[in-house]
């Protein structure tokens, strides 16, 4: 009986968080807005964050469920505000398509380019394609955007353009080096979620 009741009010209830999100996403102010916010959990934040700016945020909660935010106080963007929120968390945040996406996306697609060009340094080795000072130049290089990546998005809570440009093109002068070209991505694209 009492489940009857339950679930018609849980659909109720998720409906109701769909009609607050799309106010939210045609409201999300782009100028600078008033924010007095103190330390607290990064869930509590980022509905904080969402209901002072007016701007949609996408997140799985389970990111955010151990993590705390700092105090952000003074009068900034949206977008200052999130990523001041988010430092040190290792989470990254994007305006995608009129809201706010935060995740991992960049650091596990740079992870995945930089797994697949070890392996591919490491077969070019064996097979001796390469020699063994190339294969270790490479291998420098691909631990360096392995270290850099994770650490400019704890720092700043998310990759700028430019950081993604020059990460990429190094990591596309590591596959021409071992001999795989590489292969083209449509600009601004983003690794899918799994």
């Amino acid at each position: 009986m009492l489940s009857s009741i339950v679930r018609p009010l849980a659909l109720l209830g998720s409906g109701a968080l769909l009609l607050c999100a799309a106010p939210a996403m045609a409201e999300c102010a782009h100028g600078k807005v008033r924010v007095d916010l103190p330390k607290q959990r990064l869930d509590e934040r980022v509905q904080a964050l969402a209901r002072s700016t007016g701007c949609f945020m996408e997140v799985d909660p389970a990111l955010l469920s151990d993590g705390q935010a700092r105090r952000v106080r003074g009068r900034m963007t949206a977008a200052r505000a999130l990523y001041r929120s988010l430092r040190g968390s290792g989470l990254e945040a994007a305006p995608y398509k009129g809201h706010w996406r935060i995740d991992r996306r960049q650091q596990e697609r740079f992870a995945r380019r930089v797994a697949t060009l070890r392996t591919t340094t490491d077969q070019q080795r064996e097979r001796e394609a390469i020699g063994r000072v190339r294969a270790n130049d490479m291998r420098f290089a691909l631990r360096q955007v392995e270290r850099t990546v994770p650490r400019k998005v704890k720092e700043q809570a998310h990759l700028t353009v430019m950081q993604r440009v020059r990460y990429d093109a190094k990591l596309d002068r590591v596959a021409r080096k071992i001999g795989t070209p590489p292969a083209p991505l449509p600009v601004g694209w983003v690794a899918p979620v799994q």
